[in-house]
């Protein structure tokens, strides 16, 4: 990465995990290719003048330890298919075929500049085989509708929405993709911006036929409906930590938005 950007790093002591990413553009800019690591993953990723929020954030903050990747990377260990839904520049789709090579893995990605990005960074890895990318949103219909995304078109779109106002893009229910394969969807990532609940109805096909491990992102205004949904089917949430720890979704109070881990399997990963 910028030279210049780890020789400011190591002379000035400052507080960073309290700051974001506007305050890390006021810092001199991270440009090149990123030694990403979640503490049992390493990987490369581009980043171009701050374009990545991921790698600025991992950069800034000096992050040891991912606990929602490497989480990924134990869903993703058996052999099946795996969707990541809002898949930004791969992150979680390069942990998934990193875990099990034999993955079968499904990115779906709204933005094209994401898309672009992401297999940009498989190719930097090594990674060519069993992935299929889909550019579009994942929702309860299939269809079209409004995008918004980041008002910075210079940037990888992260926070872009479906939205009354914005670009007309393609919609889908997961239910909808045609898989060509046996193996069983064992794992699905939604992070879809406020979409999350929405997704899920698309997938309840699925869902009822593969009970997958779940991690969702989930806001204060949907994580009734979420529990709701998910509890029909036998599933216990968890905090991702170092180590899981189950919750009362009722009584979680959430000011903007974490992830949560979903599961059947509970007894598979405490402890890991």
């Amino acid at each position: 990465m910028t030279q210049e950007a780890e020789k400011f790093k190591l002379e000035n002591k400052i507080n960073y995990n309290s700051l974001g990413l506007q305050d890390f553009n006021k810092f001199p800019l991270l440009s090149g290719i990123y030694k990403f690591s979640t503490g049992k993953f390493d990987f490369d990723l581009i980043c171009i003048r701050n374009d990545d929020s991921s790698v600025v954030d991992h950069f800034w903050k000096g992050k040891k330890n991912v606990p929602d990747l490497n989480l990924w990377g134990e869903i993703t260990k058996p052999k099946g298919i795996f969707i990541d839904v809002g898949s930004h520049t791969g992150l979680y789709t390069i942990v998934g075929l990193l875990s099990n090579p034999n993955n079968f893995l499904i990115s779906i990605e709204p933005s094209y500049l994401n898309v672009g990005r992401m297999m940009s960074n498989l190719r930097l890895n090594n990674l060519f085989k069993n992935h299929v990318k889909i550019l579009g949103a994942a929702s309860n219909i299939t269809g079209v509708k409004n995008f918004s995304f980041h008002s910075d078109p210079s940037y990888m779109s992260k926070g872009g929405k479906i939205s009354e106002k914005g670009e007309n893009i393609n919609v889908l229910k997961l239910d909808d993709i045609t898989i060509n394969d046996t193996r069983k969807v064992r794992g699905l990532k939604i992070d879809t911006e406020g979409e999350d609940y929405k997704v899920l109805l698309g997938a309840k096909n699925i869902i009822t036929e593969n009970l997958p491990d779940i991690i969702i992102e989930v806001r204060e205004d949907n994580k009734i409906l979420i529990k709701d949904f998910l509890i029909n089917f036998g599933y216990q949430f968890f905090l991702i930590s170092d180590t899981l720890k189950e919750i009362n979704m009722v009584k979680l109070k959430i000011n903007e938005s974490i992830n949560i881990f979903a599961t059947v399997n509970q007894k598979l990963f405490i402890n890991k």
